[in-house]
C-alpha cells in the first residue's frame, strides 16, 4: 500500500510541477507581450498582471509537492551538521512533519476562502472581474497536495528509520549535502550540453 501511494504521489508532484512551470512561463511571455505591445503600439492586453499573479500563485503551488520530495527545499545546517546521526534523523523527521502541518492550516483555510468566494459567487475588483473560485481552488489543491505527498513522505521515512535504513533515510528526508548539490549541478550541465549537441548534429 505504502509502495502505490509512494508512486503516486511521485508521479503526481512530477506532473503537477511540470503545469505549475508552464503556467509561470505562459505567464511571463504574457506580461512580456503586454509590455512590448504598450512600448510600440501603445496598447494593452489588460488584466495581464492579474492573470500574472493567479498563475505565479497557482504554479508556485504546484510545485511544492516536487520540491519536498527533491529535497530542494532550503534547510538552515550549520548546527544540524554537527549533530549525531540519530538527532538529525529527528530533527530531518521534524522538519517534514512541520512543513505538513504549516501547508495543512494553509489548505485548511484557503478551502474556506475558496469556498466562500464559490457561494457568493465573487468576482476580481478589476476589468477582467474573473471568478475568485477558480484561481482559489487550484491554489488550494496544490497546498493539499503538498499535504499529503509530506504525509506519505513522513511514514516512508520513519519506517526507513525503524528499519535502520540510513541511505534510504537520507535519500528521502536529509538535508542535501554540498557534494550531492555539486553532483546534481554537473549532471544538469552534462545533460544540457548532450541536448546541445544532439541539436547541433540535426
Amino acid at each position: 500500500m505504502m509502495s502505490i501511494l509512494w508512486t503516486v504521489s511521485d508521479r503526481l508532484a512530477a506532473w503537477s510541477v511540470r503545469a505549475g512551470g508552464g503556467l509561470i512561463l505562459i505567464a511571463a511571455l504574457l506580461v512580456a507581450t503586454d509590455v512590448i505591445l504598450r512600448k510600440l503600439l501603445s496598447i494593452t492586453l489588460g488584466g495581464a498582471d492579474e492573470l500574472a499573479g493567479y498563475a505565479l500563485a497557482v504554479g508556485s503551488a504546484w510545485s511544492y509537492s516536487a520540491v519536498l520530495l527533491k529535497r530542494g527545499n532550503v534547510r538552515v545546517d550549520a548546527v544540524y551538521r554537527l549533530m549525531p546521526g540519530f538527532a538529525r534523523g529527528l530533527l530531518d523527521l521534524l522538519a517534514v512533519a512541520s512543513l505538513g502541518v504549516l501547508t495543512g492550516i494553509f489548505a485548511w483555510y484557503g478551502y474556506e476562502v475558496f469556498m466562500t468566494s464559490w457561494e457568493l459567487g465573487s468576482r476580481s475588483n478589476s476589468e477582467l472581474a474573473a471568478p475568485l473560485w477558480l484561481p482559489q481552488m487550484l491554489w488550494w489543491a496544490g497546498l493539499t497536495q503538498c499535504t499529503l505527498t509530506a504525509l506519505v513522505l513522513l511514514v516512508r521515512a520513519t519506517v526507513a528509520m525503524a528499519s535502520g535504513d540510513q541511505a534510504q533515510f537520507a535519500g528521502l528526508v536529509g538535508a542535501r549535502s554540498i557534494e550531492e548539490d555539486a553532483a546534481g549541478e554537473a549532471s544538469h550541465a552534462a545533460d544540457h550540453e548532450g541536448e546541445m549537441r544532439k541539436g547541433g548534429t540535426r
